[in-house]
């Protein structure tokens, strides 16, 4: 049988190692060999690596493990590589050149990023801006004859950036959802204090960072709070912390926000929460909006650049708000909160997003 390479550069926190984990387990339990070339072994997924997979290690930085990767090309003469993230994208159409073709790179897209590139300006952070890379990427994504995004959005945003036919490129959704997936318990007091015995709660998950936009979601949690008793958590660790809490004290919010930080099973609480808010400024997909429709819990979200609208079609299995508007998301959450929903239906949406049938779509792809 053919065997699969993947190439995530490190298995750290986020939704592309979570993606790799889960498309590499699929492959393992159908007998698809697979090899995982790492360049540096890290990450909170490394525990989670079947044992039939064979580890291939770097030196640390992508760009000091190209040579590696491709004596590892030329030795184990894989049929296909998977990258994600655009500078790995790159190293692997380089490296499966020198192998005439005999390897081929699959290169797999995962952000809308003219809108990061927008976000990062207005906020003084570098972006994809280095013309030299630009240039050399605009020639070597012209090379791949599979190109996969991860939803409609940046598959078009790719194609106007970098001047690829639309044609060329495949949307394939993020494998997510897993069916009886036994559900781990916590032991944890800190929850359980803020939480009581009855109270409701609006999640939002994700890193403390200005994509996530959170702030809006305080804010529009401080309207929901003048007309409706529930309290807001936010999972996840991220560097702005500090700028948030602050928000919540000025909002006289210290009671009624959490900020739990990283947790390693957020489905628990996502599972027992009233609503799930992502109040994003920019995605490539939304995994969380699946993993709550999974588990039954109704969503809002803000329909951002991209991924949101087209896992919650539009509109029809959560409400979809314009970016940074937190009135707009208030009254959202409080007709969502004040609705019944058929938490079957959200989870059979969900199950459109199963791993295995989204990683038979990515080896039928890869393998024609």
């Amino acid at each position: 049988m053919k065997r699969i390479c993947f190439f995530p550069g490190t298995l750290s926190l986020g939704g592309i190692g979570k993606l790799y984990i889960n498309l590499i387990e699929d492959y393992s339990s159908k007998g698809i060999p697979v090899d995982l070339f790492l360049t540096k072994r890290e990450g909170v997924f490394l525990d989670q690596i079947p044992n039939s997979v064979r580890v291939f290690e770097g030196k640390g930085r992508a760009s000091n493990s190209i040579l590696e990767f491709i004596k590892y090309l030329r030795n184990e003469k894989p049929c296909a590589v998977i990258s994600a993230r655009e500078y790995l994208n790159i190293i692997n159409i380089l490296c499966c050149l020198t192998t005439l073709n005999r390897t081929k790179a699959v290169v797999s897209l995962h952000t809308n990023q003219s809108t990061e590139d927008k976000y990062n300006k207005d906020i003084n952070e570098s972006g994809y801006k280095n013309i030299y890379f630009m240039t050399l990427a605009r020639i070597l994504y012209k090379i791949p004859s599979k190109i996969i995004a991860v939803s409609e959005g940046v598959a078009d945003d790719f194609s106007y950036r970098m001047g690829v036919n639309r044609n060329k490129i495949e949307v394939i959704y993020n494998p997510v959802y897993k069916a009886l997936c036994p559900e781990l318990e916590v032991n944890d007091s800190v929850y359980e204090k803020f939480i009581g015995e009855s109270n409701r709660y609006i999640i939002g998950v994700g890193r403390l960072t200005h994509q996530k936009d959170f702030f809006t979601l305080i804010k529009s949690f401080s309207l929901v709070k003048k007309k409706l008793n529930v309290s807001l958590l936010i999972l996840g660790e991220g560097p702005l912390r500090d700028e948030l809490q602050d928000l919540i004290n000025q909002l006289g919010l210290s009671q009624s926000v959490l900020l739990l930080g990283y947790v390693s099973n957020p489905l628990y609480y996502i599972k027992r929460a009233s609503l799930l808010v992502v109040s994003s400024k920019y995605e490539g997909f939304g995994n969380v909006l699946v993993e709550a429709l999974g588990v039954g819990t109704p969503v809002v979200s803000t329909d951002c650049p991209s991924g949101p609208s087209e896992i919650l079609e539009r509109g029809r299995y959560g409400k979809l708000v314009p970016v940074e508007d937190a009135v707009a998301m208030s009254n959202a959450i409080l007709e969502t909160l004040g609705n019944k929903h058929d938490s079957s239906l959200l989870i059979k949406r969900a199950k459109d997003f199963e791993v295995s049938t989204i990683g038979n779509q990515y080896w039928s792809y890869i393998t024609s």
